[in-house]
C-alpha cells in the first residue's frame, strides 16, 4: 500500500510540474509578444513610411498592366460647372481639386480617393508623395497622400499662404494679432516643431528637401523703395543661419538650387544668391515678367515685350552665368520646370527644352490652356472648361 501511495505522491508531482512548465512557457510566449508589440510602437516612425513606399510600389505593380490595357475613357473632364479648379501631380498620381473636394486620379482618369475639404478659397500644393490644400484666407488645411488622409488642422489664426516639403512638413504662413506674418513649421504628422517672425511681410517660404530648414523672403519699405531680405533657418536652432543684405525688388518666389544656393525671382530682377546668402549672380528684366518657374538648379521666366508680338523665355542653371532665350509669337501661357527640362505652352502647342533653350519635342494644342502638369510622359492640362490630357511627343 505504501508503494502505491508512493507512486501516486509521484504522478502527482510530475503532473503539478508540467502545468507549472507549460504555464511558464505561456507567461514567456504573451511576454515575448508584447515585448515585439512595444518594440513596434516605439519604433514605427521609423519603419512605417518604408513600409507603406513598399505598399504603394506593390499596387503600382499589380495594376500598372491593368492601367495600361484600360481603356482611357475617362478624359476630358468636364469642369465647366465646377468651381475652384486647380490640378498638381504627385510621384504616382494626379490631383485635382473642385467645387469642395481633392481627388487623386491614376493614369487612366480614374479616382482613386477623393476627400471632403469646403474650403472658399483653396489652393493645391504637391510634393512627390502627398499633397496640400489650404484654405487661402480661411483657417483650415489638409494633407493627403495617393490614397489616404494625413492630417487636416484647424488653426486659430488666417493663413496667408502655405508651401510643402519634400519630406510631408509644411510651412504656413499666417497673421496673427501681433505679426503682419508669422512662419509656423509643422512635421510630417502635423505637429508643431519651429516657429519664426521678424516683423515684416514674409512673402516666400522654400522648404529645403532634408527637412532640416527653409529659406524665407521678408518684404519691407523704406523711403518709399521696398525691400526684400532673405534668411535661412535651422528647426533644430533659434538663431539665424543667414541673412542677406537689403535687395531692391519684390520677391515673386525662392527656391533651393542642388547645393543649397537660393533662386530669388524679384519683380525686376533674378538673383542668385550663395549658402551665405550674398548675391552670386544676378539679370536684370529688360521687359515685363509674365510667369516663372523655379526648381533645383534650373529657372525659366517668360516675359511680354510691350508693344510686340513677340514673347520670350529666358532659361538660366545655377553655376552658369549664361543666358538661353527663346522668342514665341505667341502669348506664352504657363511654364514649368520640371527634371532640369522647362514646359510651356502657348496657345497651340506645348514645348519641352532642355536648359540650352532647345526644343526638345513639339505637341499641338487643339485649345488654350491656363496650366498643365507632368505625368508619366504624359501632360495634363487645365482650362476653365476641361481637364485633358495628351501624350508628349
Amino acid at each position: 500500500m505504501a508503494s502505491i501511495n508512493s507512486y501516486e505522491t509521484d504522478i502527482r508531482k510530475i503532473r503539478r510540474s508540467r502545468r507549472t512548465k507549460r504555464l511558464i512557457r505561456r507567461l514567456l510566449a504573451i511576454l515575448a509578444v508584447l515585448a515585439v508589440a512595444l518594440l513596434i510602437y516605439l519604433t514605427h516612425d521609423s519603419w512605417l513610411p518604408y513600409f507603406e513606399n513598399i505598399l504603394e510600389e506593390g499596387y503600382e505593380s499589380a495594376t500598372s498592366t491593368t492601367l495600361e490595357e484600360e481603356e482611357e475613357s475617362n478624359f476630358p473632364f468636364d469642369v465647366s460647372s465646377r468651381s475652384n479648379v486647380s490640378i498638381g501631380v504627385m510621384k504616382d498620381c494626379w490631383v485635382m481639386f473642385s467645387d469642395t473636394s481633392i481627388t487623386t486620379y491614376d493614369l487612366s482618369g480614374s479616382t482613386i480617393q477623393s476627400v471632403y475639404a469646403p474650403y472658399g478659397t483653396p489652393t493645391v500644393e504637391t510634393s512627390s508623395t502627398r499633397a496640400l490644400v489650404y484654405d487661402m484666407g480661411g483657417y483650415s488645411l489638409m494633407v493627403i497622400s495617393r490614397r489616404n488622409e494625413i492630417f487636416e488642422k484647424k488653426l486659430d489664426n488666417q493663413i496667408l499662404f502655405a508651401k510643402l516639403g519634400e519630406k510631408g512638413n509644411i510651412a504656413v504662413i499666417t497673421s496673427t494679432d501681433k505679426y503682419s506674418s508669422y512662419l509656423t513649421i509643422y512635421d510630417k504628422n502635423g505637429t508643431e516643431i519651429f516657429h519664426w517672425a521678424d516683423g515684416n511681410y514674409i512673402m516666400a517660404v522654400a522648404l529645403n528637401d532634408s527637412g532640416s530648414g527653409c529659406a524665407v523672403a521678408s518684404l519691407y519699405a523704406s523711403g518709399g523703395i521696398l525691400k526684400t531680405l532673405i534668411y535661412v533657418l535651422d528647426f533644430s536652432s533659434t538663431e539665424i543661419q543667414a541673412k542677406s543684405s537689403a535687395i531692391e525688388t519684390l520677391p515673386l518666389g525662392i527656391e533651393f538650387t542642388d547645393n543649397g544656393s537660393i533662386w530669388l525671382v524679384g519683380s525686376d530682377e533674378l538673383y542668385l544668391l550663395n549658402n551665405d546668402c550674398t548675391i552670386g549672380y544676378s539679370y536684370e528684366y529688360t521687359y515685363d515678367i509674365s510667369g516663372f518657374s523655379a526648381k533645383d538648379d534650373v529657372a525659366a521666366i517668360a516675359f511680354d515685350k510691350p508693344g510686340s508680338d513677340e514673347y520670350t523665355v529666358s532659361i538660366f542653371e545655377a553655376g552658369l552665368d549664361e543666358t538661353a532665350e527663346i522668342t514665341y509669337n505667341e502669348e506664352v501661357k504657363y511654364v514649368l520646370v520640371e527634371d532640369d527640362e522647362v514646359y510651356l505652352n502657348t496657345a497651340s502647342q506645348l514645348d519641352r527644352l532642355n536648359t540650352s533653350g532647345e526644343i526638345e519635342s513639339e505637341t499641338a494644342l487643339g485649345s488654350e490652356y491656363s496650366s498643365f502638369v507632368i505625368y508619366n510622359d504624359n501632360a495634363i492640362l487645365l482650362n476653365y472648361r476641361s481637364v485633358v490630357k495628351t501624350a508628349l511627343d
